[in-house]
């Protein structure tokens, strides 16, 4: 359950709930991040078929950085058009925050 990365938010409380059955300090909306930080960490994997490239926070909740091999910027992954936050997106319409996010990772390979 740890590792688990939210495709919903029913999943988000699952986990969230989880995490704080297990002694750990979450919250939804830092279940929200971690998920959409590892999800698209997982899809440059997928997409390179390797580990080549690592996705970090530019901005907590707010854009993510894609580095390269060797630690050049890549670009940036934003959340969907009216959106500030991932969290808030992801609260909204979550398939459409993971469209937005594999769309954007395509573009960036």
């Amino acid at each position: 359950m740890y590792n688990l990365i939210p495709d919903t938010m029913i999943e988000v409380k699952t986990k969230l709930d989880w995490l704080l059955a297990n002694g750990f300090d979450a919250t939804e909306d830092s279940v929200i991040q971690d998920g959409i930080l590892a999800g698209a960490d997982l899809m440059f994997e997928d997409a390179l078929e390797g580990p080549y490239w690592t996705v970090l926070w530019a901005v907590v909740d707010e854009k993510l950085l894609v580095r390269g091999a060797l630690g050049e910027t890549v670009g940036y992954i934003t959340p969907r058009s009216g959106f500030s936050k991932f969290s808030d997106d992801f609260k909204q319409n979550a398939p459409s925050t993971w469209f937005n996010i594999s769309s954007q990772v395509e573009k960036l390979v």
